[in-house]
């Protein structure tokens, strides 16, 4: 069943962001009387920061003023904690938009339905690639060195985990569970890159915008740790249209311009984000790269 309940600021603002693209897209156009939006947003990889109280209130809020704004009735947002229970109702048209990790739509979600759709960025042409960090003084220079180390995984990122066992798999010929002397599963990658540079662990993976950050933050940061591997991604989430849905082109052609407003910078500076981009349902291709590879790499 769907479940809704906590998520982090970043997404909610994503989510909610999405919501002021379609009511402003449309404020101007003779529509329907109850023009529905239904966002599904996946759950676990974002179950972190906020209440669901907070979250409740903050968009009920948010879909009262947009939807008052163009004389509509609502919006819906839908949080899940079942990536499959999340694709049957986007291909039952339950939900119309998705916001979820690209390696768990190019796995779990139909081609057929999906439209192009749009992500947040840290900057043009930087990416938000998953990164295998190790401290600098444990003689770790590649993935050779890894046995019997000591790991910090991401909770609920299913990327981090598919790359890295993709890595131990093709170097070492068994699982990545088998091979460290110990794995913590941790949900904030500031958590992740401070108990790495403190060292209660020797490798760890996070997403190069949280790192970056940190070492803005605290320049030692490039003393004690280093990257040893990366997995090129854009984004942590990607939103896509579904391409029966009937304001799908619309969304698709005024996301730009509502992020030059006001509002739209607003988001992007709380979201942590330089701007918006498209994304195209091709881009997915790369990630079932990875999944078959990873697949292969199980059979050997």
């Amino acid at each position: 069943m769907k479940t809704i309940t906590r998520f982090s600021i970043g997404y909610l603002l994503f989510a909610l962001y999405c919501c002021s693209c379609f009511f402003t897209a449309h404020a101007e156009e003779h529509i329907s009387p109850d023009p529905v939006m239904r966002l599904g947003i996946y759950y676990p990889p974002i179950s972190d920061n906020v209440s669901r109280a907070d979250v409740v209130v903050s968009f009920s809020l948010w879909v009262q003023e947009q939807a008052e704004s163009v004389g509509v009735k609502a919006a819906d947002v839908m949080l899940f904690d079942s990536i499959e229970e999340m694709s049957e109702a986007f291909d039952s048209g339950i939900i119309n938009i998705i916001s979820a990790p690209p390696l768990s739509i190019a796995l779990h979600f139909s081609r057929e339905n999906l439209a192009d759709g749009f992500y947040g960025i840290r900057a043009p042409g930087k990416l938000n690639s998953v990164l295998l960090l190790a401290r600098t003084d444990k003689n770790i220079n590649s993935i050779e060195d890894l046995r019997g180390k000591r790991l910090i995984i991401p909770e609920h990122h299913e990327l981090a985990e598919m790359f890295l066992d993709t890595l131990i798999l093709k170097t070492y010929h068994v699982p990545y569970k088998k091979l460290f002397s110990s794995i913590d599963l941790l949900k904030k990658d500031k958590r992740i890159v401070l108990d790495l540079f403190f060292d209660k662990a020797d490798v760890a993976l996070v997403n190069e915008g949280a790192f970056e950050l940190m070492k803005e933050l605290n320049p030692q940061l490039n003393e004690k740790i280093k990257i040893i591997a990366n997995y090129p991604t854009k984004s942590k989430s990607y939103a896509y249209v579904n391409k029966n849905y009937p304001f799908r082109q619309k969304i698709i052609d005024n996301y730009l311009s509502m992020a030059m407003s006001v509002r739209g910078r607003q988001f992007l500076s709380l979201y942590q984000q330089d701007l918006l981009e498209s994304c195209s349902v091709k881009e997915l291709d790369a990630y079932d790269e990875l999944a078959k590879e990873h697949q292969q790499l199980l059979k050997k």
